[in-house]
């Protein structure tokens, strides 16, 4: 971040193409500046490029690379389930109690007025 003002400043993200062509040096020396620049502002892709590179094989980094986002949407997809899962069975139990509450104020109501 070059200024405090432009905090929220949105950059165009690198495509996963970018860097592995950057990776590959298959950039052309127009470009390669552009990219350096993007790569130098976001910690993010910082990570990205080293964790890349320390990368032995290339050439199975694209199987890897797809494996592994098959991974994190399974399991994403398993979270999300659990918590609409659980969500439903929350909401059943308040469901029961409140009626149980409820069945219990108006049998209290009628047992303290109609014993008079």
């Amino acid at each position: 971040m070059k200024s405090w003002k432009n905090i929220f400043k949105k950059e165009a993200p690198l495509s996963e193409d970018e860097l592995m062509k950057y990776l590959k040096n298959e950039v052309d020396a127009a470009d390669i500046h552009e990219l350096e620049e993007k790569i130098a502002a976001s910690d993010f892709h910082m990570d990205a490029l080293e964790g890349l590179s320390a990368f032995k094989d290339k050439s199975k980094l694209a199987g890897t690379t797809r494996l592994l986002n098959q991974q994190l949407k399974k399991q994403i997809s398993k979270s999300t389930d659990k918590k609409k899962k659980r969500k439903s069975d929350d909401q059943q139990w308040i469901v029961l109690v409140t009626l149980a509450v409820l069945l219990l104020s108006i049998l209290g109501y009628f047992l303290i007025h109609y014993s008079r």
